[in-house]
């Protein structure tokens, strides 16, 4: 059985598949960083290879590499935006930099879309990650010098999650709450109004990506995938505003429980390239 481990701000998600099956289990096993010692405890089977992503920091790595060899006597292969560059062209402008997370991610998208016939049709495909920041960012085809045609990602935004901007409200302002209520079209109160103008960026960041990449791609309609524990304060506010606008003729949001699973899982069968050996990596987004 082979591990995967999706070690991120808040939290650590780890699934596992068999080998030559690219299809994980699920959902996902879901832990906090204070129960990452006790790993083993949580798995009835000892895993033959550990495959990981990390962008919470070298403690939470070190944390796991000691229980993985203290259990198992295995390391952890991390890997990164170096790693699956076979499955997908980075057009990120220094490519090492791109976070593992989105990266691994948009692997995983790659793996849910890429028999569906819009986009083999030439739709792209916008994920938004929905955590401690949100991440949003697309997939589209590209043609090469030599008339192939490639999948690519070809660049996203970074903006605050929605429950860091309400604290950074409540954090640096006098007078302002940490805010909870529900989205409202004219707010009355001031928990709502924080919340709603929350919901509001966070729709509205997304909102623009889904424009422009259907401008990227004239006569095709980008299809929308969300992932993220922040999801739920996001959901309403969206689904209203593609209502309200010309976007209703976009398909709903496609839920991923995790694409970085999705993405570890992809890499499993592929044979470790030299720049993938243990260690920390430079985190980045």
């Amino acid at each position: 059985m082979i591990l995967l481990i999706d070690a991120g701000n808040t939290r650590v998600k780890l699934a596992w598949l068999t080998p030559g099956d690219a299809r994980r289990s699920a959902p996902p096993l879901i832990l906090s960083h204070e129960e990452l010692p006790g790993l083993a405890a949580r798995l009835d089977f000892a895993p033959q290879r550990i495959l990981g992503s990390n962008v919470a920091g070298k403690g939470v790595r070190d944390t796991l590499e000691h229980a993985s060899r203290a259990a198992w006597n295995l390391p952890v292969r991390w890997h990164d935006a170096r790693d699956g560059h076979d499955l997908l062209l980075n057009s990120y402008r220094e490519p090492a930099r791109l976070g593992a997370d989105r990266w691994l991610g948009l692997l995983g998208l790659l793996r849910h879309v890429r028999d569906e016939p819009a986009w083999q049709a030439g739709s792209p495909c916008i994920l938004a990650s929905f955590g401690t920041a949100t991440t949003i960012d697309t997939l589209a085809w590209r043609t090469q010098d030599d008339g192939t045609r490639r999948a690519a990602f070809i660049g996203g935004l970074i903006l605050p999650g929605a429950a860091l901007m309400v604290r950074s409200l409540a954090q640096g302002t006098a007078g302002l709450p940490l805010a909870e209520g529900e989205p409202a079209d004219f707010p009355t109160d001031t928990d709502t109004a924080i919340a709603s103008g929350v919901a509001a960026a966070q729709a509205g960041a997304l909102l623009r990506q889904w424009r422009l990449a259907a401008d990227a791609c004239p006569g095709a309609q980008p299809l929308l995938f969300v992932s993220g524990g922040d999801w739920p304060r996001v959901q309403g506010e969206l689904r209203a505003a593609l209502t309200r606008t010309a976007l209703d003729r976009a398909d709903p949001p496609r839920w991923l429980d995790s694409p970085v699973l999705d993405g570890l899982a992809c890499l499993a069968d592929q044979a470790p390239s030299p720049a993938s050996g243990p260690g920390i990596r430079p985190v980045s987004r």
